[in-house]
Formats: structure tokens, C-alpha cells, sequence
């Protein structure tokens, strides 16, 4: 299995494909088994990941719904799997789960195959939060490969840019006076973008990744407003 399969897969499995790329990729794991095999246990060890992270609390707002929907008995809609990823792995710490018990011992044999394949021991995911008063929802998933040095950004719920602005994104090396340019971005009429990146310059140690909205083909040095941040 090639390199770049191996790479779809990791971001199949963490919902950051877009929705047709997420189609043709659901039908081709039908028809390999290989493949399949790859996804289960990619699976796998976003569940483990999920058990090494700090708990966070649920969306009040979704909290608030579901919450309204069991009220009313009606059936509860959760949000696409790209939009609750970030908290719902950190959420299943707080879930009590004999299934992932009595799983141990096979999750830890599906890591290891995933180490040796070295996959996951390089990809550090941060989840970056809304710094605007207009669009407080307004979020994005960082994955990013040091090893690598490339990454994707998906973002949803954020303002439409104007034609003569661009958002941009910069990634916090401590080894560097400022942040690196990841590179700029429109989003659609939906507030939706996924894209891939690499830095302008090698990034090492990733301490925060931010995305401001700067004039029209980028700066080299954020002038602009900071409108989403996280780590």
C-alpha cells in the first residue's frame, strides 16, 4: 500500500475528507480488504488517542439540543463527524467504556502495527476556537505531520472572507521570532474549507497554530485580526 493511500486513510478516518472524496473513499474500502483493514485499525487508535487526552466538556449547545430533542422524544441529529470531532475524542475519557476494556489488548496489537507503519507517531491534531464576536461557533481541526512538514486544515462556521482579503494561516515555533506562514485560503458561502498546507519555513515544535484574516495574497509577518486559535 502506497504512501499517499496510507495518508487518505488517516484523514478518512478522522473526517477531514471532503464529502465526495469521502464518498469514493467509503466505496474503494469496500472492494480492498486491505484497506479495510488499515481504516479498523486506524479506528482503533483514534480511540486511543482519545483516552490519552484531557476531558473537555460537551458543546453547550449541543447539549442544550439534544437535551430538547429527548424532551420531545424526537430523534436527536448530531453534527457532522468533521464538526464534533475535536471534542469527542477528548469527551470519551469521560464516557465509561467495558468495551474498550475488554478490547485492550486488541487495540494495543492495532497500534503497534500502526507504529511500525509509522502513521500516527508523527501527526499532532489541534482543535482552534473562535475569536470573533460574529461567528462564536466558528472552528477548525489542524492535522499536522512534523515529519512530513505538511498538514490539512478543515474549517467550519467561519464568515465568508471578502474578495480583497484572505485568511491565513501560521503555525508557533518557539525557534522562530514569529509565527510561520501556513500558507492563505478562502472558505464558502457555507463557512466550509479543507485544504492542505505546508509552512514557508521547517517547523519543529508546533506549540499553537493561529488564522487571521489578512489583505489579499497573504503577508510573511500576521498584520491582521486573529480570528481562530488553539493547540
Amino acid at each position: 500500500m502506497n504512501e499517499q493511500l496510507e495518508e487518505q486513510a488517516s484523514l478518512y478516518t478522522l473526517g477531514l475528507l471532503a464529502a465526495d472524496e469521502a464518498t469514493a473513499f467509503a466505496q474503494r474500502i469496500e472492494a480492498d480488504p486491505e484497506l479495510r483493514a488499515l481504516v479498523d485499525d486506524l479506528d482503533a487508535a483514534a480511540a486511543a488517542m482519545a483516552h490519552t487526552a484531557p476531558a473537555r466538556p460537551l458543546p453547550p449547545e449541543l447539549r442544550d439540543r439534544v437535551l430538547a430533542q429527548i424532551r420531545s422524544e424526537k430523534t436527536v441529529a448530531f453534527p457532522r463527524r468533521s464538526n464534533w470531532l475535536p471534542w469527542a475524542l477528548a469527551a470519551c475519557l469521560a464516557l465509561s467504556s467495558a468495551y474498550l476494556v475488554a478490547e485492550r489488548s486488541g487495540f494495543r496489537k492495532r497500534i503497534a502495527r500502526l507504529e511500525q507503519r509509522d502513521i500516527f507517531s508523527q501527526v499532532q491534531i489541534a482543535s482552534l476556537s473562535s475569536k470573533l464576536e460574529n461567528a462564536p461557533n466558528a472552528n477548525a481541526v489542524v492535522v499536522w505531520d512534523e515529519k512530513k512538514q505538511r498538514g490539512v486544515l478543515k474549517v467550519t462556521q467561519l464568515p465568508r472572507n471578502e474578495e480583497n482579503r484572505d485568511y491565513q494561516l501560521w503555525l508557533v515555533d518557539p525557534r522562530y521570532k514569529d509565527p510561520v506562514n501556513g500558507g492563505v485560503f478562502h472558505v464558502s458561502n457555507d463557512g466550509t474549507m479543507s485544504v492542505p498546507f505546508k509552512p514557508a519555513s521547517p517547523v519543529r515544535e508546533a506549540q499553537a497554530f493561529a488564522i487571521s484574516l489578512e489583505r489579499k495574497g497573504g503577508v510573511t509577518k500576521a498584520e491582521g485580526p486573529i480570528v481562530l486559535l488553539g493547540k
